[in-house]
């Protein structure tokens, strides 16, 4: 049986920089959630390597909930645009393959 799980990614408070990537390949029916209140502009990022990232959809600027419908390897955010808080983002989906 599927088993939920939830990563929490690194959000960088400055504009230009990502945070560390973090494997999902094993999650499906992945969403998103995004916290805290910030003034910045993220966007969720993935790859099938573990290079060449692109962005998974549009900005992400306020708390909220965003299905991930993509199959990606890693995922990461980049911060685009930084100005004041502290953003936070988990992702959560199903293990495939626990037991």
């Amino acid at each position: 049986m599927a088993r939920p799980e939830k990563v929490d990614l690194e959000v960088r408070q400055e504009s230009g920089a990502a945070g560390a990537p973090a494997q999902v390949f094993r999650l499906r029916n992945k969403w998103l959630q995004v916290a805290g209140v910030f003034d910045a502009e993220l966007y969720l990022e993935g790859t099938l390597g573990d290079h060449d990232f692109a962005p998974l959809g549009p900005p992400l600027v306020g708390p909220g909930f965003v299905s991930v419908p993509e199959t990606v390897e890693f995922v990461r955010v980049r911060t685009a645009a930084y100005h004041s808080g502290e953003p936070a983002v988990t992702l959560a989906g199903f293990d495939e393959r626990a037991q």
